[in-house]
């Protein structure tokens, strides 16, 4: 049985469990990968408070790689996998329920369904995408009572493609940006503790971070994988070594062990995966302040780096067939605040002109961010939405 048709059996069971009493101090968590991103973010701030409150994660893996940390830092919190008895039983008994990705949960009497999604508007999903690829996403609004993002701008984009009414918008920020604004000063040493090389020794560190092609659910492997390694020819690799570079590269995890598996390391360029960062039950963003210029295509990565005010450079060697298969829920050329090089000789000269003059472009990135982040431009996202969402204050 695939993961769809799964998601919608248990939303249909968990619907009959309307009338069960709910406990106001759990808080039950879901994200994937497991443990991470915006949950993973207010989970850590929850904790920190010792408030009383029962905290659970559901996870979709037996065994994913963060579990053996979890239990060693916060023993006390409990772990139960999504479709068993007991993932059955916290989801229908929280009172709070903290997701950032879709979860069949259609919320019961008195009961919060806290959505903190993975990212800002990007790429076109749900009602928007171009090949009407729809799929869970329809059900979207019956799955939500609070949908955190950080502006107008935003908020209109994701009513577009998941029809959730708009009155379920909560302007708090994305408590993932928390750790990458508190970890500045330590981001390079927590990146260097991670690949287990020291970044301190290159002059500049450069973070590549593609998004998926296409979809997730019709998948185009082979025009991922091509993107990444075209950033290992030797002009690129060339230039790297010129500049005293070194090339971070964190792919999408569909495609992360195939490319570990079939690109040799070079002294100037790494590969990321996710395993790492769970391991250490971080999230990228939590390191993203190590990295001096961001390489991306339409990945929303770049919406969560511009709170950095560092250059970015968009770089889309296939841009007319990701606009064809997929599309940009915003106007690329204008909320795209970078060079767009379409070949890799192109990449080099991009690059190159931000390492001589960082502040390049940098009004362009401001107006963008001023219209992304009406909220979440500071270290509070996570403060704001449990004082909003779980305590209940009102400003």
């Amino acid at each position: 049985m695939n993961r769809v048709r799964k998601q919608l059996l248990l939303s249909r069971f968990l619907s009959l469990a309307n009338r069960i009493p709910k406990d106001d101090n759990r808080i039950t968590f879901y994200s994937t990968p497991d443990v991470g991103d915006n949950a993973l973010a207010l989970f850590k701030y929850v904790h920190s408070l010792d408030e009383g409150y029962e905290l659970v994660w559901v996870l979709n893996e037996k065994n994913p790689p963060a579990l053996e940390v979890l239990k060693r830092e916060y023993p006390n919190v409990r772990t139960v996998h999504l479709y068993s008895q007991s993932g059955l039983k916290e989801l229908i008994r929280s009172k709070f329920i903290v997701t950032t990705d879709v979860l069949p949960i259609t919320p019961h009497h008195d009961q919060e369904i806290i959505q903190l999604w993975h990212g800002l508007p990007g790429k076109k999903t749900g009602y928007e995408h171009p090949l009407g690829i729809r799929d869970l996403y329809l059900h979207m609004d019956r799955w939500t009572t609070d949908f955190v993002t950080t502006s107008e701008l935003a908020i209109g984009a994701f009513v577009r493609q998941f029809m959730i009414h708009p009155r379920k918008f909560r302007l708090l920020g994305q408590p993932r940006n928390d750790g990458m604004l508190k970890n500045l000063e330590s981001s390079k040493e927590l990146l260097s503790g991670i690949l287990g090389i020291d970044v301190e020794r290159y002059e500049h560190v450069l973070l590549y971070a593609p998004t998926y092609r296409y979809t997730s659910y019709m998948k185009d492997f082979e025009a991922s994988v091509r993107a990444v390694k075209s950033l290992f020819t030797r002009k690129f690799q060339e230039s790297l070594k010129k500049e005293n570079a070194l090339l971070v590269i964190k792919p999408h995890k569909l495609v992360a062990d195939a490319l570990a598996s079939s690109i040799d390391k070079t002294e100037n360029t790494v590969i990321l995966t996710d395993k790492p960062l769970q391991s250490a039950l971080l999230t990228i963003n939590d390191i993203m302040g190590a990295f001096d210029i961001l390489i991306t295509d339409y990945s929303s990565i770049f919406e969560d780096y511009i709170l950095l005010d560092r250059p970015i450079v968009f770089y889309l060697p296939d841009r007319e067939e990701l606009e064809r298969k997929s599309g940009f829920l915003l106007p690329y050329k204008f909320f795209a605040p970078g060079e767009k090089p379409q070949t890799v000789n192109d990449l080099v000269n991009s690059v190159n002109s931000y390492i001589e003059d960082p502040q390049k472009d940098m009004g362009w990135r401001k107006t963008v961010k001023s219209l992304l982040y009406e909220v979440g431009d500071d270290a509070r996202s996570s403060e704001r939405v449990y004082k909003t969402l779980i305590e209940g204050e009102t400003s």
